[in-house]
Protein backbone atom coordinates (compact mmCIF):
# COMPACT_ATOMS: atom_id res chain seq x y z
CA UNK A 1 0.00 0.00 0.00
CA UNK A 2 2.87 2.31 0.86
CA UNK A 3 4.38 1.78 -2.62
CA UNK A 4 1.10 2.66 -4.30
CA UNK A 5 0.86 5.92 -2.34
CA UNK A 6 4.47 6.82 -3.17
CA UNK A 7 3.93 6.03 -6.86
CA UNK A 8 0.71 8.07 -6.90
CA UNK A 9 2.45 11.01 -5.23
CA UNK A 10 5.33 10.92 -7.72
CA UNK A 11 2.92 10.70 -10.67
CA UNK A 12 0.96 13.70 -9.36
CA UNK A 13 4.16 15.73 -9.04
CA UNK A 14 5.33 14.88 -12.56
CA UNK A 15 1.93 15.50 -14.19
CA UNK A 16 1.52 18.96 -12.68
CA UNK A 17 4.35 20.30 -14.80
CA UNK A 18 3.54 20.97 -18.45
CA UNK A 19 6.32 20.43 -20.96
CA UNK A 20 8.27 23.58 -21.65
CA UNK A 21 8.88 24.31 -25.31
CA UNK A 22 12.24 25.81 -26.09
CA UNK A 23 12.08 29.22 -27.71
CA UNK A 24 13.31 29.45 -31.28
CA UNK A 25 16.39 31.57 -32.00
CA UNK A 26 14.29 34.29 -33.68
CA UNK A 27 11.24 34.24 -31.38
CA UNK A 28 9.95 37.54 -30.12
CA UNK A 29 8.65 40.92 -31.16
CA UNK A 30 10.37 42.89 -33.89
CA UNK A 31 9.84 46.50 -35.04
CA UNK A 32 11.29 48.63 -37.80
CA UNK A 33 10.77 50.77 -40.86
CA UNK A 34 9.97 50.54 -44.56
CA UNK A 35 12.03 53.02 -46.58
CA UNK A 36 10.20 55.39 -48.92
CA UNK A 37 10.58 54.49 -52.60
CA UNK A 38 8.62 57.38 -54.20
CA UNK A 39 5.69 59.70 -53.57
CA UNK A 40 3.30 56.79 -54.24
CA UNK A 41 5.44 54.51 -52.04
CA UNK A 42 5.87 56.35 -48.73
CA UNK A 43 7.87 55.37 -45.68
CA UNK A 44 6.13 53.10 -43.21
CA UNK A 45 6.52 50.91 -40.17
CA UNK A 46 6.65 47.17 -39.70
CA UNK A 47 5.93 45.08 -36.63
CA UNK A 48 6.53 41.34 -36.54
CA UNK A 49 5.93 38.56 -34.05
CA UNK A 50 7.93 35.38 -34.55
CA UNK A 51 7.10 32.12 -32.79
CA UNK A 52 9.00 29.06 -33.97
CA UNK A 53 8.82 28.98 -37.76
CA UNK A 54 5.76 31.28 -38.02
CA UNK A 55 5.72 35.02 -38.51
CA UNK A 56 2.78 37.41 -38.27
CA UNK A 57 2.80 41.16 -38.35
CA UNK A 58 1.64 44.32 -40.02
CA UNK A 59 2.88 47.02 -42.34
CA UNK A 60 1.84 50.52 -41.31
CA UNK A 61 1.50 52.84 -44.29
CA UNK A 62 -0.02 56.18 -43.35
CA UNK A 63 -3.40 55.41 -41.79
CA UNK A 64 -3.52 51.89 -43.30
CA UNK A 65 -2.33 48.80 -41.47
CA UNK A 66 -1.88 45.68 -43.57
CA UNK A 67 -1.52 42.38 -41.71
CA UNK A 68 0.70 39.68 -43.17
CA UNK A 69 1.84 36.19 -42.28
CA UNK A 70 4.58 33.86 -43.35
CA UNK A 71 7.43 31.60 -42.33
CA UNK A 72 10.92 31.75 -40.88
CA UNK A 73 13.45 29.10 -41.93
CA UNK A 74 16.06 27.66 -39.58
CA UNK A 75 18.75 29.82 -41.25
CA UNK A 76 16.76 33.04 -40.61
CA UNK A 77 15.30 33.43 -44.09
CA UNK A 78 11.91 35.16 -43.87
CA UNK A 79 9.08 35.02 -46.39
CA UNK A 80 5.66 36.53 -45.89
CA UNK A 81 2.75 37.87 -47.88
CA UNK A 82 -0.59 39.64 -47.82
CA UNK A 83 -3.43 39.60 -50.30
CA UNK A 84 -6.54 41.81 -50.31
CA UNK A 85 -8.07 41.30 -53.76
CA UNK A 86 -11.20 43.28 -52.83
CA UNK A 87 -8.94 46.36 -52.54
CA UNK A 88 -6.46 45.42 -55.27
CA UNK A 89 -3.60 45.04 -52.78
CA UNK A 90 -1.00 42.30 -52.83
CA UNK A 91 2.51 42.12 -51.51
CA UNK A 92 5.39 40.10 -50.19
CA UNK A 93 8.13 40.36 -47.62
CA UNK A 94 11.46 38.59 -48.04
CA UNK A 95 14.63 38.92 -46.07
CA UNK A 96 17.04 37.47 -43.56
CA UNK A 97 17.55 37.63 -39.81
CA UNK A 98 21.08 37.84 -38.50
CA UNK A 99 21.46 38.13 -34.74
CA UNK A 100 18.96 40.76 -33.62
CA UNK A 101 18.64 42.44 -37.03
CA UNK A 102 16.27 41.83 -39.92
CA UNK A 103 16.92 43.26 -43.39
CA UNK A 104 14.79 42.64 -46.42
CA UNK A 105 12.44 43.87 -49.13
CA UNK A 106 8.75 44.67 -49.12
CA UNK A 107 7.21 44.46 -52.59
CA UNK A 108 3.65 45.70 -53.03
CA UNK A 109 1.17 46.27 -55.82
CA UNK A 110 -1.72 48.72 -55.57
CA UNK A 111 -3.81 48.00 -58.64
CA UNK A 112 -6.35 50.77 -57.93
CA UNK A 113 -3.59 53.40 -57.82
CA UNK A 114 -1.58 51.80 -60.62
CA UNK A 115 1.48 51.62 -58.38
CA UNK A 116 4.04 48.99 -57.61
CA UNK A 117 6.62 49.55 -54.92
CA UNK A 118 9.80 47.91 -53.75
CA UNK A 119 11.00 49.16 -50.37
CA UNK A 120 13.93 48.21 -48.18
CA UNK A 121 12.92 46.99 -44.73
CA UNK A 122 14.91 46.89 -41.52
CA UNK A 123 13.81 45.77 -38.07
CA UNK A 124 15.27 44.93 -34.71
CA UNK A 125 14.14 42.56 -32.01
CA UNK A 126 12.37 44.66 -29.40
Amino acid sequence: MKRVLIAAALAAMVLQFEPVLAAGPYDGSWAGTLDAASVKCPQGKITMLIAGDKITGSFGLGVASLPFKGAVAADGTVSGSYNYPEHGLTGSLTGKISGGDFTGRFESTYQAAGASCVRNVSAKRS
